[in-house]
């Protein structure tokens, strides 16, 4: 159920993807015009408040949220092991509406795990009939129809992302390779290779309905910075002062959620992150009110500014959250 609490502050969100996707390193563990990375330093006093609820999906000991819609429906995964999917143990998937959870799971599969829904209430993400072998699927619902989507090739393929026109993203992981490739697919093909100048791979995780897409990079495979993808043109944006900078969401106004990490880490060895959202050239960085957490990664904001991902706390568990935006 969904508690709701006002607050001044907030934080981000993440789940681990795939055994090499996702997040080479788990953050946390793992048309709009663009600001320069230097406009964006120069502006990033904290002038909006956050109210704060959890999302957690009934009797289950973990839940992650990680899209939402401009209608405010949200979808997500939950399971007593959500955090090692990717190592073959259960996760299911979840959409809410107002406080109706209803289950998604993919026929016979063990994996279901639901990551982004459009205005139109379509469904992408990915599902594994067989995950002991690491293989896995990307699937579209729209009503109660699944769809799978594979790349060519890969040992699996994940879709992040939709927006209203159609253009999905999608990860295709290959086994031997550190990196898994981005790419847009829309209406059965695959883009070219998304893929910031210079690296090894970029993780794209958010899309509006303008194309524009969000995601991090790293140049080194030690240090991650955040950027932005517009009609083909790559542009940085590294949260001030951060080690790590993930951005994971963007919705049509712009706003831009993500996480940054600041060089500390918890008892289990994994970065701890705050979260942050930019709006209009203004940063803002939040951590979740509440004893116990260690980590917020924030996945998806809709155009109501209405924010949604996951807490990690000091026993590497995981649990979702909800926030809505003030000034």
């Amino acid at each position: 159920m969904r508690v709701n609490f006002s607050i001044f502050a907030i934080f981000t969100l993440l789940v681990c993807l795939s055994v090499t996707s996702q997040s080479q390193r788990r953050p946390g563990r793992l048309p709009v015009s663009f600001r320069s990375e230097q406009q964006v330093q120069n502006s990033h006093a904290p002038t909006t408040t956050f109210a704060f609820g959890m999302i957690d999906y009934p009797n289950s000991p973990q839940t992650v949220a990680q899209g939402i819609n401009k209608k405010g429906e949200i979808v997500g995964s939950w399971g007593a092991e959500i955090n090692n999917y990717a190592q073959g143990l259960p996760a299911y998937g979840f959409s809410l509406k107002g406080s109706t959870f209803k289950k998604i799971v993919y026929p016979s599969a063990p994996i279901t795990v639901p990551f982004g829904v459009s205005s139109s209430g379509e469904i992408v993400g990915y599902y594994s009939l067989d995950p002991e072998d690491e293989s896995g699927h990307g699937f579209t619902l729209i009503g109660k129809t699944f769809a799978t989507v594979d790349y060519a090739g890969a040992q699996y393929t994940e879709l992040l992302g939709l927006n209203k026109g159609g253009q999905i993203l999608a990860q295709a992981c290959f086994s031997g390779e550190y990196y898994c490739r981005t790419y847009l697919f829309q209406k059965g093909t695959f883009s070219s290779q998304i893929l910031y100048p210079g690296s090894a791979g970029s993780p794209a995780w958010g899309i509006n309905d303008a194309g524009e897409v969000v995601g991090y990079y790293s140049d080194d495979g030690a240090t991650y910075h955040g950027y932005t993808y517009s009609g083909g043109t790559f542009t940085n944006l590294d949260y001030p002062g951060a080690v790590d900078t993930y951005l994971y969401g963007i919705n049509n106004s712009g706003q831009i959620v993500g996480a940054w990490g600041d060089a500390t880490f918890d008892k289990w060895g994994n970065e701890i992150t705050h979260g942050f959202l930019l709006d209009n050239g203004t940063l803002t960085s939040f951590d979740l009110p509440y004893a116990g957490i260690d980590s917020v990664l924030p996945y998806a904001v809709n155009d109501s500014g209405v924010i949604v991902g996951q807490t990690i706390d000091a026993n590497d568990m995981f649990l979702g959250f909800e926030a809505t935006t003030g000034n």
